[in-house]
Order: C-alpha cells, then structure tokens, then sequence
C-alpha cells in the first residue's frame, strides 16, 4: 500500500469557487448525459503530520469546473473524475505550487482506461504548467524503459537494478537539459519519481535471497548516489524511499530479518536504526520517527507503541516540529484506544436510513472496517474480509464496513472498496466532521479495528491480506 497515505480525506479546508490564489481548471467534453464528478486531493507534504490533506468535489457543467485554494507550499495534487485518475502513472499525484493556475484539458470519459487516461494523454496549460510539462517529459522517457521490460515477476534482481539505473539516468538527464523550472522544484520532481521507480526495486531487493544483492545494490545505488536528492533540505517530505534504504544497508541478507514488512514487526529496532543512520541527518531523522510513530498509534495501541513513544521522547528534539502533534496524538489515543477501553459508542445510519448502535451488537465480537471509495488498500481488503466472514459465518461475529465519503459517492463504493456481505454504515456524509471520526483520528484507510463481545476495545489483530488464518483464530479467541 502507498503511504501512506494516502490520501483523499477532508480536512478542515474550504476548496471555494471564488476564493483562492492557487486555480485549477478542468475541461471535459460532455458528449452524452452522463454526470462528471471531479474530485481533487490536495497534500502539503510541509505541513505538520496529519494536517496535510484536503480534499473537494464539483460538477462538470458545459464541459467546465473550477477549483480555487489557498497553498502555502509546493504540493501534491490529484485529480478523478468519476472516480478515474487523471493524474498518472507514477503515484497519481503531480506538483503545483502557490498561485498557480492550470487548466487541465481531459479526454472524453469513454477514453479513459481502466485506471484512469492519464497524464501523458491531458494537455496541461497556464501559470505553473512548465514543471508538469518537465514531469511529464521525464516520466514520458521513462516509460519507454517500462515498456521494454519483461513481466516484472520474471525479471532477475539484476535486470530489475540495471533497468532501474536507466531509468534514473534518464530522469537526471531529462531534468538537467532544463532551464524552464526552478532547482529546488527540480528536486521535488525528481524525488517525486525516484521514489515511484525504486519503491518496487526496494521491496524485490528486501525479499531478495540472491547472493548478488549487496553487489548490486552498492553498484546501482550507493556508487551512484541515488539517495543524495533525498537528504537535501525538506525533500524527503515530498517522497522517499529512506526507511528501506536504511533497511538494506543495516542487513547483509535482508531477507533472513524479514525486511519487507520490518517496520511493523520490528517498530522499535527500525527507530534504532533511524536514529544510528541518520546521526548526521537530526530533521530527517526526526520527521522519519514522527511518521514512525504516528503510523503506530494509528494502526492501534499496545505495549509496543508504549515503548516506541518512550523511545521517540529520549530520542528525538522536543524542538521537532512534529513533536507537540505527536504527543497530544499519544496522550489522545492512550485514553481511546488502548486495549480493553470501551470503544465509541456510535449511532450510524445505514443505507435505509435506519440507526445503529454499539449497544445493539452487545454479546458479539466487531470487526469494523474504515474505508472510503477510491482507496486502493479497501479495494484490496475486499475479497480477503469476504473469505473471513464466509468460513466464520453463523458465529457471534458481526463485520461492520463504515464509509467516510457522502451518501452518494459511499453507496457507489459499496462492493468495490468494502466487502458488501457487512452491515455498510457511513458517518452521515461528515466525514472527518463526524464525532466519531474526530473521536477515533483515523487517518490511514483500511483501518480494522476489533472489539470484544463487552463492547471494549480488543488487541491489534494480525493483518487479515497476508495473515488470513491468524486473523481467524485472533476472532476465534474472542468468541
């Protein structure tokens, strides 16, 4: 899953049509009566941890809409409409910056693919539009590399890290033929897709049992210094791939540590190594172990985060600028969703209009499921809840599926991003308003939480795509 995160949540900002120095138009014929919706995600990656993202939707009316924001910083933008991205490959979000304004000129929606038409098939134009022109440039000559790559199941780690190193050299020749774009955009640009390229050479590289691994990767990664764009002043904000970096070059044989999930099996270790390697590096390290942290009280609340937190607090400058988000964070979740604490006692509407409450599931354990239409871990997480709740059904088990989007764009997601055997519930079209929502500060999706047959809060339970039959005795247990 993309971190994180992900990413189209609603978050206390008014995206207004006639308010706003940054504009971002959209053009799109409509050629029948089909309704367009467009929806924009917006991520400041600089500011604080958890306050990054908002999000909005508006109509197509004679073939036009308008979005208008105030940015204070270089961001993320994406944009779908009707739920197909217009910003892709890569990781479906592309640069803007303050006070741009850019008119997107899209396809008719009977052009668009699976996934969406993307970005090398949409003329962009207006102030701001030089650097989505170098973008796409660059990932355009990139392409041309993917294209002549075999399935990447059948690939040799050593293919995978020479056809890398190409594509790299070809993203740094792109942006040094340029002249149109400032430095430090240039930096982001190519973080940006140097992130996107390597995050699979990475996770191939941590499950690698290959004896020409740690030539390959001080060949193709450390001579050539692949990671310096990273360490420069605020860029690992706008993406990375430090944390398996650090990863691979902590371990001779990745591999036999269990690499390509370390992070969540091994939270306080991977603290360690942050802090051992990025001695030299105080604002990365302490950016790394914020998100670290953050990522762990949100996925639940054990013993371990206890510990991470202790560690975090001895280890990181109080100075930090995400330090005060990361304690009250603690200190809020510590008293909400510590193991064994009464869970929120909701009141949710299903798609009948009928309220339901925590209480009426008194004497059956909860599996609550968190999801919004368009987050590609819920479409994931489908068919593995559907196996769950077949081979436990007709026990005490009650699998909720609750949406965060408005009525309409959470009924069409029903079945494609949350499994349609589960009572579906939604927080009234309120989102991150919703009380619940402000109560649980869920910000990464899907997010299971379970709960006891008392109605209390019960452990972290194993992850249900890769750990199906562990998750089943974890409910097994409870029952």
């Amino acid at each position: 899953m993309k971190k994180i995160l992900l990413p189209l949540l609603s978050i206390l900002y008014c995206l207004c049509i006639a308010k706003g120095n940054t504009r971002i138009s959209v053009n799109m014929p409509q050629i029948d009566t089909t309704v367009l919706q467009v929806t924009i995600g917006i991520t400041d990656p600089m500011l604080n941890l958890g306050l990054q993202y908002f999000a909005d939707t508006a109509l197509i009316n004679n073939g036009k809409c308008q979005f208008s924001f105030d940015i204070k910083h270089p961001s993320f933008m994406c944009l779908r409409v009707n739920n197909k991205y217009v910003t892709m490959p890569g990781d479906y979000y592309v640069l803007i910056e303050p006070n741009d304004n850019l008119t997107f000129d899209v396809p008719a929606i009977k052009e668009a693919g699976f996934f969406g038409w993307g970005i090398m098939k949409v003329n962009v134009s207006g102030k701001g539009s030089k650097k989505i022109d170098l973008y796409k440039k660059a990932i355009g000559r990139c392409l041309t590399f993917y294209a002549k790559d075999p399935d990447y199941a059948k690939q040799s780690i050593s293919y995978k890290y020479e056809s890398t190193d190409k594509k790299l050299s070809v993203v740094n020749s792109t942006l040094k033929e340029d002249n149109t774009v400032d430095l430090y955009i240039k930096d982001l640009i190519k973080a940006q897709i140097y992130a996107s390229v390597m995050t699979a050479l990475m996770r191939s590289s941590k499950r690698s049992e290959s004896d020409s691994l740690r030539f390959l990767f001080d060949k193709y990664i450390i001579r050539k210094k692949r990671m310096d764009v990273f360490y420069k002043k605020d860029v690992v904000r706008y993406g990375g791939t430090i944390g398996s970096y650090l990863i691979l070059s902590e371990f001779k044989n990745p591999v036999k540590v269990g690499a390509d999930n370390f992070e969540k099996k091994n939270r306080i270790r991977y603290a360690e190594i942050l802090v051992k390697r990025l001695k030299k590096y105080p604002e990365i390290r302490d950016y790394l172990l914020s998100r670290h942290l953050i990522a762990s009280i949100r996925s639940g609340f054990d013993s371990t985060t206890v510990k991470l937190y202790q560690y975090y607090c001895n280890e990181s400058d109080f100075n930090n600028p995400n330090y005060n988000t990361v304690v009250k964070l603690y200190n809020d979740m510590e008293g909400r969703l510590s193991v064994g604490k009464p869970f929120y006692n909701f009141t949710l509407p299903d798609s009948m209009g009928k309220l339901h409450n925590l209480t009426d599931f008194k004497g059956k354990v909860l599996v609550i499921d968190f999801w919004y239409n368009g987050c590609g871990g819920c479409k994931l997480m489908v068919p593995v809840l559907e196996q769950i709740e077949n081979e436990i059904k007709g026990q005490n088990v009650q699998f909720i599926s609750i949406g965060i989007d408005k009525r309409d764009l959470w009924l069409e997601g029903i079945g494609k991003y949350s499994s349609s055997n589960s009572l579906q519930l939604y927080t009234d079209g309120k989102s991150r308003e919703h009380p619940m929502m402000k109560y649980l500060n869920i910000y990464a999706y899907p997010r299971l939480i379970v709960v006891d047959k008392q109605g209390n809060i019960a452990p972290i339970p194993p992850e249900p795509r890769s750990r199906k039959n562990e998750f089943i005795a974890f409910i097994n247990n409870l029952l």
